[in-house]
């Protein structure tokens, strides 16, 4: 016999009166631990006591009493499913918020990126368009040839660093 096997057969010990090769399997279980002994006695007297009282009355009105009950629990346990369901808006509505700020919060910074990148393009086309004209490309095909009469240009290269 096992723990298991034990603790069943002092379940049925509650309900009912042992058998008494139960009884018999239950004191040997019990003498091979020691340990559960004293539960085990203890047990065995409270079973006994719990026989000697009396059956308690019933109402007459038991039955209807008892089905009221499971009306109210069986109403109660329907009831929760749809505040469950409103309930998950609810608590859906909050972070719904929440993204909509941060999506919003982040198009407008792109926006504003864009719209700063474009005025810096138009600035720079302004400083081209009003600047000096370029040169034609006839200018610049004797370049290297000039380049090397008159050598490098020193305040060229420095405007350059």
């Amino acid at each position: 016999m096992n723990e298991f096997d034990y603790k069943s057969l002092r379940e049925k010990s509650w309900r009912r009166k042992l058998t008494a090769a139960e009884e018999a399997s239950m004191r040997a279980w019990l003498a091979e631990h020691p340990e559960a002994k004293a539960d085990g006695e203890l047990e065995s007297r409270l079973n006994a006591a719990l026989d000697k009282l009396p059956d308690a009355p019933v109402p007459s009105n038991f039955t209807a009493r008892v089905l009221e009950a499971v009306a109210r629990e069986e109403a109660a346990v329907r009831r929760p499913a749809a505040n469950r369901s409103r309930s998950f808006w609810r608590s859906l509505l909050p972070k719904a918020a929440v993204a909509a700020v941060i999506f919003s919060a982040g198009l407008l910074t792109y926006h504003e990126h864009s719209v700063a990148k474009r005025a810096e393009l138009v600035r720079g086309v302004k400083i081209v368009a009003n600047g000096l004209s370029v040169p034609t490309p006839e200018v610049l095909q004797d370049f290297d040839t000039i380049r090397k009469v008159t050598g490098p240009d020193p305040e060229l290269i420095a405007l350059m660093k």
